[in-house]
């Protein structure tokens, strides 16, 4: 798979991934807060890790997709108890 296409691959499970947390609503996020960050194979060798850290009343969420030492794709937001995300800048 040439370089581009799996970037592309990376970015899309970076995606996926975030909207599954966004849809899973913050009491299912911060589960994941009291866990070490979850690691799920993808695909082409990828692996997609999620990590989640409480920051006061927010959720920082990150999710990675990489192969080997490469990191191909980063994502995240910050969830607020209602559930609102925002993409920090």
């Amino acid at each position: 798979m040439a370089d581009d296409d799996l970037r592309r691959l990376a970015l899309a499970r970076v995606e996926s991934q975030l909207d599954r947390l966004r849809a899973a609503g913050p009491a299912a996020v911060a589960d994941l807060a009291a866990l070490p960050p979850q690691d799920a194979q993808a695909e082409e060798g990828l692996t997609v890790t999620t990590h989640v850290n409480a920051e006061g009343e927010r959720l920082m969420v990150l999710v990675e997709a990489w192969r080997g030492r490469r990191t191909l794709a980063t994502g995240g937001f910050a969830m607020s108890p209602d559930g609102r995300t925002t993409t920090p800048h």
